[in-house]
């Protein structure tokens, strides 16, 4: 059973309501955790609320988004009055916070996440939006201040959860949004080029490992690959610098559906799923206790790496 979804003008009276806040994002934070954070801690800072913001260590290409000084360490938190969870479509998104979660007095999900558990005491979930940058945008509009720096890390979450515009959960409101904020005289072409056109020598050596490992399954209806642990220390780099692979195996020619497997360990795999019109991978993914949207989603497996995939492998059979 989801719980009550609150508006908009509740949201903003909770958040207006309380002094000392300390907000969150989920595990291995991207473009749209970050930004969604960060724009969302260094407005409320402006109206002049204590504000502190917890993220676990995030790849550098998202030193782009400005204000990452408004980011503390779990032991430097003050009992926070209100807690915000934003792009977290659960509590167990940010586990190693949940003390800091059950201590506040008061608690807020904002998220866009279909398989969103409204775990907050209050909630806004809008699974239709593009990203949690553009409900965060809503959010401060007109109503809270929004300067060239907010206004970058909100682009930044926009362009990040929508692939720069290519997804379908782009509508006519994120770029209407988008426009807006391009209007605070923000970087955007230094934005873009950081999310998307910029590696590392080593994330590029990974991405090759994964091309060349990748193969045709079920028919040609199935991408797959994977990284190893091995596999990540040959190429010296670190699982931050994998988010770029699964985008660029879904673009195969008559693929339906990617799959990209990691080793986080020699027990725990992180799975990264993207589907095509009509093959619902959320689904996929809270099969394994994971979660996303229908064309993009992710879990985490407890087994070795070829379990893993096997699992994965008779999931997808029966979907197909």
């Amino acid at each position: 059973m989801k719980g009550m979804n609150d508006s908009l003008e509740k949201i903003r009276e909770i958040i207006s309501a309380h002094q000392n806040i300390v907000l969150c994002g989920h595990i291995n934070p991207d473009g749209d955790a970050i930004g969604a954070n960060l724009a969302l801690a260094a407005s409320l800072k402006k109206a002049g609320k204590n504000v502190q913001v917890l993220l676990r260590p995030y790849a550098p290409k998202y030193e782009v988004i400005p204000n990452g000084n408004l980011v503390v360490q779990k032991e430097d938190v003050t009992r926070a009055e209100l807690f915000i969870a934003l792009d977290c479509g659960d509590v167990g998104r940010f586990d190693w916070i949940e003390d800091v979660f059950k201590g506040a007095q008061c608690t807020m999900n904002i998220d866009h996440h279909a398989s969103n558990s409204f775990f907050g005491e209050y909630n806004y979930v809008e699974e239709n939006a593009s990203s949690t940058c553009e409900i965060v945008y809503n959010l401060l509009k007109e109503f809270f201040p929004i300067d060239e720096e907010i206004a970058s890390a909100l682009y930044a979450g926009l362009i990040y959860d929508t692939g720069g515009f290519r997804h379908s959960s782009t509508t006519t409101d994120t770029m209407q949004a988008a426009g807006e904020l391009m209007s605070y005289g923000i970087p955007f072409t230094k934005i873009y080029n950081a999310l998307f056109d910029s590696r590392s020598f080593s994330e590029m050596k990974i991405m090759g490992r994964a091309f060349d490992k990748s193969e045709l399954c079920l028919d040609g209806k199935v991408i797959f690959t994977s990284i190893t642990m091995v596999d990540m220390e040959e190429c010296k780099g670190t699982n931050k610098e994998l988010d770029a692979i699964i985008n660029y195996i879904k673009g195969v020619n008559d693929v339906k559906i990617a799959c990209f497997l990691y080793e986080k360990n020699e027990m725990d795999v992180k799975a990264s799923f993207r589907g095509n019109d009509g093959y619902d991978v959320c689904a996929l993914a809270q099969k394994f206790g994971g979660g996303g949207h229908v064309k993009a989603a992710g879990c985490t497996i407890v087994a070795p790496l070829a379990t893993a995939k096997e699992m994965v492998f008779a999931e997808i059979e029966k979907m197909l």
